[in-house]
């Protein structure tokens, strides 16, 4: 299970000093959650004076906890906190498995039970209690919890920062000895410098985390600042548990077995809950909550002799310096040097000190979108949100309502489009042709052209070195630009043709505007859908949102598909365009290529006979929504590609891929440090613009071998119509082929939809 702290506030007293500390403290036991079977996390977030609200991704992680007096961590085991009895002092321990999801405080808003995790996978903490309340805020994906919540869009790294301040913190599975985690404080260690152990398999520390990283700096900023911290456990439930804030940061020396020295140096930290009167939630039922804090206990503040610097009295051992760098440091008054070794436990004035509460602490629920000013499609409607009835936090999954992902609860909204402003979509436009002019002018794509038929009027970027031969071609209808895509070796392997239609075609009975004012507002099945870890609580949503038509398309996303006979009528529109924008690429690109001399020539760069497309794939992106660089290269598929861009413009970029063996200039840098057998990507070899009404066609097979293209959108609204051929003999199982030719048949009355180009 995880959990989330709330925001911390670095407190100004006179007297106190803020110095870095170190602290065991006490933590409440939290349920168990066996469907996780990972460690839970928790995460600090610090909310800004005016919080706004806004969605992010996140990875999940899961947080365990025991609570018991001080424990010694078992080596060995994943580091976690872990709960055990409901009255004893609790530590971070190792343990190997995923914690319990974290329940908060009961309120009004909570009115749906969190649903209870699947009994197929044995609990790792049996003895552990229920908590005494149940979380705002939670969910079972990371993903869910990023996108909904505005405190914490940390999709793996613990540390979530907003403009180099500490906003949130995640507290992961690794733990260290003296972790703490109680009703009012929690006390833990700034990630990084850890290393996965081969044999334990654990994340073991073997550097010190220096001082001047980002997290540190963040934190530092945060405890300076006064801001409110808010921590939260993502993963197999990640549960939110309440604002808290930094109140000490510090240096300590920690064991490590596989540093150089046996040792390393870590900044902890401290959190203190920002409103001390109000229940936490993740305190075992039954236990006795803390009574009124008492503000007046203070830990003494002593000065090293050497180096000058202060540091509270932490640990029951006595007081001694933590300076890294002082020679005197870890030596008690007498000259006696502290075991470092052992687990120091903290003084109960240093885990008893309290701070007056901040004020105002902002809500944990973030608001619902008021969308009545808005048309459907911008960020602020893009985002996850939490549901108003369970609290669970949700992605925005569906184009045009919003559903609580908690299959117990049932929460539902129309989140119905609003038609896209033709006077917006024109702003889009102008925008987007003063920043890739001034791409086009910088990358000379149009120097020295003497004639429409080396006009490049579509493409900002276009090394000629690497495509030398394209065309111009004027349809009347449309002006298309043609390039012949290159291997490694120089020989062409197809072509790639654009399609840009004039404001007339557009207009047209059945043309791209009536298409796009149609299928923005009709419900035609469009959605996110799993693109990676599927059913786990790292699963992670596409950038976009699909609907498949025809034969099933099979790309690593599993889409729902309809047959051509359930398509709407704009579905099958789009389809006749795409079959005409095909014919004329592939047969100005087979002259081309016929006309060449046979060695510069790949042997499968010209097409011969081909079937129609028998697959559609719609594809809708809000607000920053992207598809990535991929290929369209499965086994299954025809050598042509087609696509119609309806809505805000985009670009789509072609680069070689990685293994192929073009010129090293073209490489974008040296070796990826993070992974050496990971091979450099390269630069972009062509960049064009698509524009409402746009098509484009990719033929030839051995271009999605050598390439692959990424489509960035420009705006707040787009779909993207593309068109394959799926050859149902290369299918797996005759159930396949026999769905793939009864679905990908074009119903006879789709016949009134051909068109010829006007």
């Amino acid at each position: 299970m995880h959990q989330a702290l709330g925001p911390v506030h670095r407190h100004s007293i006179p007297g106190r000093h803020a110095y870095p500390e170190v602290s065991s403290q006490r933590f409440a036991p939290l349920p168990s959650y066996p469907e996780y079977a990972s460690a839970s996390n928790g995460v600090v977030a610090i909310p800004r004076p005016k919080p706004s609200i806004q969605l992010a991704d996140i990875d999940p992680a899961l947080y365990q906890n025991e609570a018991t007096d001080p424990v010694t961590p078992r080596h060995g085991h994943t580091p976690q906190l872990v709960l055990r009895s409901a009255t004893a002092t609790a530590n971070l321990v190792s343990d190997a498995a995923s914690s319990s999801p974290v329940i908060t405080e009961e309120s009004e808003s909570s009115q749906v039970e969190i649903p209870e995790p699947n009994d197929d996978k044995e609990s790792i903490h049996p003895y552990k209690e229920l908590p005494s309340g149940k979380p705002l805020v939670w969910s079972a994906k990371r993903q869910g919890l990023c996108e909904a919540v505005p405190y914490y869009r940390s999709y793996k790294g613990s540390l979530y920062p907003i403009e180099k301040v500490a906003a949130g913190y995640l507290i992961d599975a690794e733990t260290d000895p003296g972790d703490v985690f109680d009703a009012q404080i929690i006390i833990s260690s700034v990630g990084g410098g850890r290393t996965r152990d081969r044999e334990t398999n654990t994340m073991v520390r073997l550097e010190d985390i220096p001082d001047d990283t980002l997290q540190v700096q963040a934190f530092k900023a945060a405890m300076e600042l006064n801001r409110l911290l808010y921590p939260c456990r993502p993963p197999a439930p990640y549960a939110v548990l309440d604002y808290f804030r930094v109140t000490d940061l510090w240096k300590q020396k920690m064991v490590s077995t596989g540093a150089t020295n046996g040792y390393v140096w870590v900044w902890r930290m401290r959190f203190e809950k920002a409103n001390l009167s109000t229940p936490s939630w993740w305190m075992p039922a039954g236990k006795e909550m803390p009574a009124t804090a008492d503000l007046t206990i203070r830990a003494p503040v002593k000065e090293c002799a050497f180096c000058r610097q202060a540091t509270k009295e932490m640990f029951e051992v006595g007081w001694f310096c933590m300076n890294q760098h002082c020679p005197n440091n870890y030596t008690l008054a007498g000259g006696t040097e502290v075991d470092w070794q052992a687990p120091l436990k903290h003084t109960e004035a240093f885990l008893n000190e309290r701070t007056p509460s901040p004020g105002s602490v902002p809500s944990l629920v973030p608001e619902m979108v008021d969308d009545t000013t808005l048309h459907g499609t911008e960020m602020a409607c893009r985002r996850g949100f939490v549901c108003p009835l369970c609290g669970c936090c949700n992605r925005r999954i569906f184009w045009n309502r919003l559903v609580c992902e908690n299959s117990d609860c049932g929460w539902e909204r129309l989140a119905a489009m609003k038609p896209y402003p033709s006077e917006t979509l024109d702003q889009e436009n102008q925008v987007f042709d003063e920043r890739t002019l001034r791409t086009t002018n910088r990358n000379d794509v149009n120097l020295d052209v003497v004639d429409f038929y080396h006009q490049d009027i579509h493409a900002t970027m276009h090394i000629k070195q690497i495509i030398p031969h394209s065309h111009s071609i004027d349809f009347g209808s449309h002006i298309a630009r043609q390039y012949f895509l290159p291997d490694a070796e120089g020989k062409i392997i197809g072509s790639f043709t654009i399609f840009s239609a004039t404001k007339e075609t557009n207009a047209q009975p059945g043309g791209p505007d009536e298409l796009f004012r149609n299928l923005e507002l009709q419900d035609f099945g469009l959605r996110r859908n799993p693109a990676a870890v599927a059913g786990t609580k790292y699963e992670g949503l596409t950038r976009h949102f699909q609907m498949n038509f025809g034969a099933r398309y099979k790309f690593g996303v599993t889409v729902q598909s309809k047959g051509f006979n359930e398509a709407p009528a704009q579905i099958l529109m789009a389809l006749q365009r795409l079959i005409w924008a095909k014919n004329q690429a592939v047969m100005y690109s087979n002259a081309f290529i016929g006309s060449q001399d046979a060695a510069t020539v790949s042997q499968s760069a010209l097409l011969g006979d081909h079937q129609d497309f028998n697959e559609l794939l719609a594809l809708g992106y809000m607000e920053e929504d992207r598809i990535r660089y991929h290929d369209d290269g499965e086994d299954e598929l025809g050598p042509i590609v087609s696509a119609l861009a309806l809505g805000s413009p985009c670009l789509m970029s072609f680069r070689p891929k990685a293994k192929q063996q073009f010129p090293e200039s073209l490489k974008k840098g040296s070796q990826p440090k993070k992974d050496p057998k990971k091979k450099c990507e390269f630069h972009d070899v062509l960049q064009v613009r698509m524009k409402h009404g746009d098509m484009m066609v990719m033929a030839g097979t051995e271009i999605q071998k050598v390439y692959e293209h990424t489509v960035i959108p420009q705006g707040n609204r787009r779909f993207a119509l593309t068109a394959r051929y799926i050859d149902p003999t290369k299918m797996a199982s005759q159930e396949d082929r026999e769905d793939a030719i009864t679905k990908g048949a074009v119903p006879d009355w789709a016949r009134q939809f051909e068109y010829q180009g006007n």
